[in-house]
């Protein structure tokens, strides 16, 4: 609906695959032909979800702008002036806007304006330290007593940390008033949360969460934030959010706040000085598998409360990643789902006539299954008249090891029969961000090393060293401990590792991991010797953390992911597999 003042607000709920990028791009470019210069591209902010995503937004629109206005402009300082413009998109994570924010106010709160942004380990540890110091007050310690009447002790463990993955709801809510235990431990949970806050202030430390929510305080409670909300409404006529239902509770009101709010009232400088400003929301409720990191489908309803007599509404649904067989089949999936009413997807023209199936396939056991998976990959491979369609060339040609995608939901005690699968029929593969950081074996022999040196009494760690292909003995052993006062202790094992020849052999995937091994204990070298072992000793626990990354997606390998990580990606065969791990209610939507 059109308001009386130059606020637009444009809602686009675009299905999977059906050119939500594409359909940005054309917005933001209809925006430059309408103001007639390119300079309106200053004045635009766009958010996604990821930083992936953000940067194919920007390199899509450069590429478009490059290939076709551009072209024609002769004027050497025009084109110098385009450039500029170009490099200084203003297209980022909500959590990267968030740190330029605070960057530049950061007197505002009394923030270091040299801060680091800690890494989730990073995190874990100083959140462990802050856990010991609450417990060293004697009131928390009579607490955890009788808590434990009522609460197993690991359970208390899995409840406190998970709570700070609740982000935002513990930071913008509050424990139910009749539920004594709940409070309890929120109270306890707050002041950890005042601990680690501290511990982090005086590193001169924020963690992700903290980019949300201390820029929450700087436009909420903050006296000078009308500084900071004046700069913003000068500079800025439109906001684009891309991947809205990952959006959370707090990224919108922090997004609200900016301008929104004021925006939408048709008063300030804005709706007398600008022809036109807004905000384009663009998302697919049924892509919304981000809600452990508070993500809100329910977010889009409430928007749209919000924006009453304000948005227009556009529903894309045609679909250019899929072929009609495909969509027929996610068509008919979901036809007794009623929010699939009404929103059955299209198919593209440009694909509709390439050949394509979908086959089931039953099996009594996961060996069964993933046998029948490398066969069906080797068929594939040997039959010279299966091809596919590069998206590249536009042509079609023989089907490659990188055109196979295997999707599980999660890497289970299964995933290593996978494995030994595809290595027995000695078929290439890269798992894209595949976890297990601590089982793999040069980081067992990497913390084995670590511990043998700086705890003596560790008779396992140093039974591991001697018996390594390495032959550490107790006199190298020995040898090295003594040259823990000449070094940080990360360079010690840097030069250890170099004079035993470790990186001789190791794999891309395990020089990358070896590499991030020596950053988290780099990451420590301020905190005394026994907090680094204990903190290591807890990590080692954790079976989730991510290997290392090595950009492996481009390898000409089959690719190995997560149904979460192969979110807005596409390949030409894709197996799902472990199907029944996936529950009926919500496994849908982490499938299609």
């Amino acid at each position: 609906m059109e308001s009386k003042f130059p606020f637009k607000a444009v809602i686009k709920e675009a299905s999977a695959g059906t050119g939500k990028t594409y359909s940005i791009i054309s917005e933001i470019l209809n925006l430059k032909e309408k103001y007639g210069s390119y300079d309106i591209l200053k004045r635009i902010v766009c958010l996604s979800f990821s930083e992936s995503a953000a940067i194919e937004l920007k390199k899509r629109l450069i590429e478009k702008i490059l290939n076709s206005d551009y072209k024609k402009i002769n004027d050497e300082k025009e084109q110098v002036k385009i450039q500029n413009i170009l490099l200084n998109l203003n297209f980022s994570t909500i959590h990267s806007f968030s740190q330029k924010i605070l960057k530049r106010f950061s007197t505002f709160i009394e923030i270091d304006p040299f801060f680091k942004i800690i890494d989730e380990n990073e995190s874990k540890i100083l959140f462990s330290e802050a856990i010991s110091k609450v417990f060293s007050n004697p009131h928390f310690l009579d607490f955890f007593y009788e808590l434990l009447k009522n609460l197993k002790i690991n359970n208390f463990s899995k409840i406190i940390f998970s709570m700070d993955k609740l982000h935002p709801y513990i930071f913008l809510g509050e424990p139910l008033k009749d539920n004594s235990i709940t409070k309890e431990i929120a109270k306890f949970y707050k002041n950890v949360g005042e601990v680690y806050t501290n511990l982090k202030k005086e590193l001169g430390y924020l963690d992700f969460n903290d980019l949300e929510k201390l820029t929450y305080e700087i436009l909420t409670k903050s006296p000078d934030a009308l500084l900071l909300l004046e700069d913003f409404d000068e500079k800025i006529d439109f906001i684009f959010i891309d991947e809205f239902q990952d959006t959370n509770l707090l990224q919108w009101e922090i997004i609200k706040k900016l301008g929104l709010e004021e925006w939408k009232s048709g008063y300030g400088a804005k709706s007398e000085e600008r022809p036109e400003y807004g905000i384009y929301i663009v998302g697919d409720k049924k892509q919304a598998i981000y809600k452990f990191r508070g993500g809100e489908k329910e977010l889009f309803e409430e928007v749209k409360k919000e924006l009453k007599n304000y948005y227009t509404l556009e529903k894309l649904r045609e679909n250019y990643r899929s072929t009609k067989e495909i969509i027929d089949f996610v068509n008919s999936v979901f036809s007794e789902e009623s929010d699939w009413k009404g929103e059955e997807l299209r198919v593209g023209k440009e694909i509709k006539n390439i050949p394509s199936k979908v086959e089931i396939s039953l099996f009594e056991t996961k060996d069964e299954e993933y046998e029948w998976v490398c066969n069906k990959i080797l068929t594939f491979l040997n039959k010279e008249d299966i091809q596919i369609l590069d998206k590249i060339s536009n042509e079609m040609r023989k089907i490659e090891l990188k055109d196979f995608l295997i999707l599980i939901r999660s890497r289970t005690a299964s995933f290593e029969l996978l494995e030994e699968k595809l290595k027995f029929y000695n078929i290439p593969y890269v798992i894209i961000g595949g976890i297990g950081f601590y089982q793999e074996p040069e980081i067992k022999f990497l913390l084995s090393l670590f511990y043998s040196l700086v705890d003596p009494s560790d008779k396992y760690a140093i039974w591991n060293v001697k018996n390594s292909i390495f032959k550490l003995d107790e006199r190298m052993i020995e040898k090295y401990r003594k040259e823990m006062s000449d070094f940080e202790i990360s360079f010690l094992i840097e030069k250890i590792l170099r004079e035993i020849n470790f990186w001789d052999g190791l794999s891309i995937q395990q020089s990358a991991n070896t590499e991030k091994f020596l950053a988290i204990l780099q990451n420590q070298a301020y905190l005394p010797v026994f907090q680094i072992t204990k903190n290591f000793r807890e990590l080692s626990f954790d079976t989730i953390e991510p290997k290392a990354d090595i950009f492996s997606i481009d390898q000409n390998a089959v690719k190995i992911m997560t149904i979460h990580r192969a979110k807005g990606l596409e390949a030409p065969v894709v197996f799902l597999l472990n199907i029944e791990d996936i529950n009926s209610k919500s496994g849908k939507n982490d499938i299609f």
